[in-house]
């Protein structure tokens, strides 16, 4: 009975082998990787359109309002209200042109670049291995916290899509023999990187160490190579004001560049995506399980270039963070983009080498963060529409004390509502500053450069000095977030002995939610 058994279970492994043998031998029609592609490109922009429903944020209503400049003379003046290079305002200009004032407008530059970047990456990866496994480096590259930036009206979709854009041209300007327009296309993507942000040219750490690979091989510099990607780092000097500008900002010691917040940058992008990293490589060997294949496929290895490459664009946070150690600025995670790169690159080439580049196990790996990335991102960001509605609908924060004026503890809050809330709440809304103050009570001067915005602009609430408004309104409320590190208001009233009667938490589409009414010490 046992032996009928055995038998039959023998008999379905064979014909299960069979099945993946032919399914793994067979030749795919070359439209449907194509198709297949199409359908991960409508995917991403039905994510992002889902994901650009949220309203622009403290950082985008900047792009937003100097993209709106009234001519390019005056977009050109308000440069050095933000960080960054002209390109992003630039495009958001022509993007709001054609498709109007909407956020999907303002944020559709970031949108299209990413894409950009994600495909250039998807070719790089099809040449090295298959199709199958350059589908497989988009999933894992949207995978990680960076894809928020796909659809955020910040430089860091920009960067990305250069980014890539200069990984696909390095990959032709190396090749033997190549195209003299291989060249000169990675110098044109070096140079919309470096017009886009500020710390572009930490981006070029990757190409420079697999060049110093590739020379190490040859015994001779790649002259040309060299030129297009150091002749655009030249670029920021332009910008050398901003950086200034950026280093004599104060920032909270927990925002300031350390050892610790290098640490902390790869905690923050393989927690939310490490298990489904993990689980989609046990999808991938279990499909590969069985068959006579060699434990490590030499082909799938990546090259010296590749590693090389690979490590310089995990180390990017490194770099950028050992940097600005030096002035205490601050970084943030979102400043190492590219280093996602390097992460879906880890993640292919693990997948490959283990499975003899196996078409299958890249399609299984592939699915299970297919159904990760719509979970992670369009679904919280659906989550977070629907509470901000039904949270408006129920606590306005109009209908308290509408006879006193209403501060804002933070910039953040302060700007957003400017732009969002109802005209009776900006007629009453005010952001305070004092810079000696700031430093003081917060060590950060992040907002103290609110008056001077007031005057570029179209900001309605009023921004006004402390020790003035506090003259003229003895009793006040304030929004805020107790102990936030670059808030200082509601640490000077605790410490000048004023009343802070707590009315409730107001839960909306800002980061504060704290409602406090403030009854001024008498002197």
């Amino acid at each position: 009975m046992e032996s009928k058994t055995d038998d039959k279970t023998q008999e379905f492994a064979q014909r299960l082998e069979h099945i993946r043998d032919r399914l793994e031998n067979a030749k795919v029609p070359s439209f449907l990787s194509k198709l297949a592609l199409l359908g991960l490109v409508v995917f991403y922009f039905l994510m992002t359109a889902v994901m650009s429903t949220r309203h622009l944020w403290h950082d985008e209503l900047f792009t937003y309002y100097i993209a709106q400049a009234p001519s390019l003379s005056r977009l050109w003046e308000e440069l050095h209200l933000d960080l960054n290079p002209p390109l992003l305002y630039l495009a958001t200009r022509a993007s709001m042109a054609v498709l109007g004032d909407h956020p999907y407008a303002v944020r559709f530059p970031s949108i299209l670049a990413f894409l950009a970047g994600s495909l250039c990456l998807y070719v790089w990866v099809a040449r090295r291995l298959r199709p199958s496994y350059g589908l497989l480096a988009i999933l894992a590259f949207w995978s990680t916290p960076f894809f928020y930036y796909s659809s955020e009206a910040r430089p860091y979709g920009l960067v990305i899509g250069f980014f890539g854009m200069a990984l696909l041209a390095y990959q032709n300007a190396i090749q033997i023999p190549r195209r003299a327009s291989s060249v000169m296309q990675l110098a044109l993507a070096v140079c919309g990187m470096m017009f886009s942000h500020l710390f572009a040219v930490f981006y070029l750490a990757p190409f420079g160490l697999a060049e110093l690979v590739r020379l190490y091989r040859r015994r001779k510099p790649d002259l040309a190579v060299w030129a297009a990607l150091m002749i655009p780092a030249f670029f920021p000097f332009i910008y050398l004001s901003s950086v200034a500008r950026f280093q004599s900002s104060v920032f909270p010691e927990s925002f300031q560049a350390s050892l610790h917040r290098i640490w902390t940058f790869y905690i923050v992008t393989l927690k939310p995506e490490g298990p489904m990293l993990l689980l989609a490589l046990l999808a991938a060997l279990l499909i590969a399980f069985g068959r006579d294949r060699p434990i490590l496929s030499q082909k799938a290895l990546p090259d010296l270039p590749d590693i090389a490459f690979i490590a310089g664009a995990l180390a990017i946070p490194v770099v950028i963070n050992l940097v600005l150690m030096r002035s205490h600025g601050a970084f943030f995670d979102r400043y190492g983009g590219p280093a996602a790169f390097g992460l879906a690159l880890i993640v292919v080439f693990l997948i490959a080498a283990y499975t003899n580049i196996s078409r299958l196990a890249a399609i299984a790996a592939g699915c299970v963060l297919l159904l990760y990335i719509p979970l992670e991102n369009v679904l919280s960001t659906g989550a977070q529409l629907l509470h901000r509605h039904s949270i408006s609908a129920t606590a306005p924060i109009d209908s308290v004390k509408p006879d006193l004026p209403l501060v804002a503890a933070s910039g953040l809050t302060f700007l957003e509502m400017d732009k969002y809330a109802s005209p009776a709440t900006v007629a009453r809304l005010h952001y305070l500053t004092d810079t000696q103050l700031a430093i003081q009570y917060a060590h950060a001067t992040i907002f103290e450069g609110f008056p001077l915005l007031k005057r570029y602009f179209p900001i309605r609430a009023g921004v006004d000095p402390f020790h003035e408004f506090i003259r003229q309104h003895p009793k006040f409320l304030v929004l805020g977030t107790p102990g936030y590190p670059e808030d200082w208001l509601l640490r000077k009233l605790m410490a000048d002995g004023d009343e802070l009667k707590y009315l409730g938490d107001f839960p909306g589409p800002y980061k504060d939610t704290s409602l406090y009414e403030i009854t001024v010490a008498a002197e």
